[in-house]
């Protein structure tokens, strides 16, 4: 049977670009019940340096330095964007009213007004629309927010995320984007934090009310390109911050690149009345899991290893089971996702409006940690309400062996 084709612009060739463009290529490689026939149509950048040997090594038919060209194209679908974050509103928002549907990295924005915009603009056009917040897409990450909806930690009471790196603790390290509020927004806060703020959301199913946060830059100028100057460094090498949550339940979280040893810790815990889990992305395949209901004799912290076929979503469609995945098998698993939602005509998330809500707690705390008070997150939309968990299906099930 014959599959559309759905073409493809992707912005951008570096880091996303490439774990963006890894993904495009595997989707239908492994997921057998792929509804489309993913084109790599056209790679876009502002510059050509690079471009045309990028745009070959990951199988672009096409490359351009002309988005407004690109995106006026008839035979263009999905526009993906993945360009430091004071690109996306204005590439976003040209991709919509050109009719497209958009894919978007994170932070979707650098203000909430213009994640709302964004995500408003969306419904209007009834666009199809997505943001990278790719680990809720590890198979173990998928299983906690199962654990979560089916009650087995009973009421939510207290959830802590740490997101930690050390790769600026060189204070001989250049200045780069992420280093600059004008492009970036704020550093290791909407960098890192953004990513504790989606998981809490999609693990939990709460929504953040108040928060108060903490903010420090430990080196304030940093090596410019040409090794000749100093730039200054306005953004937080390191943030935490507190939080209380929907029902009751407290959270806190931190972020930082100042953390020698860790290269990418992405940790979460949530605790319950009846029971605890945690989730480590250095050990990205295991779940931890601890259980009230359990016996006094055998009571612990269970190990779940979230890659049977059978009991795990995404796991079956990679490797039989026990065979474990990494951090570029996370993308496609959402691009899956993302492809079976445009194909059926049913909502994805994480949406824009779930970008505008991360924005939003990105916000508050970046207000709360200047007035040093506690800040109310506002929200500007109705909530949507917790995202679906994906369950193993037939197709995954057998997909693998």
């Amino acid at each position: 049977m014959t599959k559309p084709i759905l073409n493809i612009a992707l912005v951008g060739y570096a880091f996303m670009g490439r774990a963006h463009s890894n993904a495009y290529q595997q989707v239908g490689r492994f997921f057998a019940d792929c509804p489309f026939d993913v084109r790599r149509k056209v790679m876009i950048a502002r510059s050509a340096d690079k471009l045309a040997a990028a745009a070959h090594n990951w199988g672009w038919e096409e490359h351009s330095t002309d988005f407004d060209a690109v995106i006026a194209r008839d035979d263009i679908d999905v526009v993906d964007i993945t360009t430091p974050p004071n690109g996306h509103y204005t590439l976003a928002k040209k991709a919509l009213l050109a009719g497209k549907h958009v894919l978007c990295e994170k932070p979707l924005a650098m203000s909430v007004a213009e994640a709302k915009e964004l995500a408003d603009l969306a419904r209007r056009k009834k666009r199809t629309c997505g943001v990278w917040h790719a680990y809720r897409f590890c198979p173990a990450a998928s299983t906690a927010a199962r654990l979560c909806r089916e009650g087995r930690l009973g009421t939510i009471q207290h959830v802590r995320g740490l997101y930690l790196q050390d790769w600026l603790n060189d204070p001989s390290v250049g200045a780069g984007w992420r280093t600059q509020k004008r492009i970036c927004g704020s550093g290791s806060h909407g960098d890192l934090n953004a990513h504790l703020i989606d998981m809490t959301r999609f693990i939990t199913g709460l929504e953040f009310e108040t928060v108060n946060g903490l903010a420090r830059t430990f080196v304030e100028q940093r090596p410019s390109g040409d090794g000749k100057r100093t730039t200054k460094v306005d953004v937080d090498d390191a943030f935490l911050f507190l939080a209380q949550l929907q029902g009751g339940a407290v959270g806190s979280f931190e972020a930082t690149r100042f953390a020698p040893g860790h290269k990418n810790t992405n940790f979460i815990e949530v605790n319950g009345s009846k029971g605890s889990l945690r989730w480590d992305f250095m050990r990205m395949n295991e779940l931890q899991f601890f259980s009230t209901a359990d016996e006094a004799h055998v009571q612990g912290w269970h190990n779940i290893p979230c890659s049977d076929s059978a009991s795990h979503p995404y796991a079956g469609s990679w490797w039989p089971s026990g065979h474990h995945i990494g951090y570029e098998h996370c993308f496609t698993n959402m691009l899956y996702d993302y492809l079976e939602a445009l194909a059926t005509d049913r909502p994805f998330r994480p949406d824009f409006a779930d970008g505008v809500a991360v924005q939003e707690v990105v916000d508050a705390a970046l207000a709360a940690a200047k007035s040093k008070q506690w800040v109310k997150v506002k929200r500007s939309q109705k909530s949507t309400g917790p995202a679906p968990v994906r369950i193993p299906h037939t197709a995954e099930r057998n997909a693998g062996l």
